[in-house]
């Protein structure tokens, strides 16, 4: 497995609430049944947020190996609920 790097925004870094509503979404929709599309939309949202691998291609495959505490942990870090990186 790639070991995943994230690059996580800071409390001063634009766009804060964009992701924080694009990691709410997509908190709701994994408590609920997530479909094939869904997954793909997520791991496509947080491929920006990976530092390592720099690939993009390779840093989505990456994310579609990643532990579920680590997706968990990521997407409430973009939420503002956590300031620790998963990584």
């Amino acid at each position: 497995m790639t070991d995943l790097v994230f690059n996580l925004p800071g409390k001063d870094d634009p766009g804060f609430l964009r992701r924080q509503r694009e990691a709410i979404k997509f908190g709701r929709l994994l408590q609920e049944k997530p479909d094939e599309e869904t997954l793909d939309q997520m791991v496509d949202f947080l491929a920006q947020f990976v530092e390592e691998p720099k690939d993009r291609e390779k840093a989505k495959e990456a994310l579609w190996d990643a532990s579920e505490s680590q997706f968990m942990q990521l997407l409430r870090s973009l939420g503002g609920e956590s300031d620790e990186n998963p990584t």
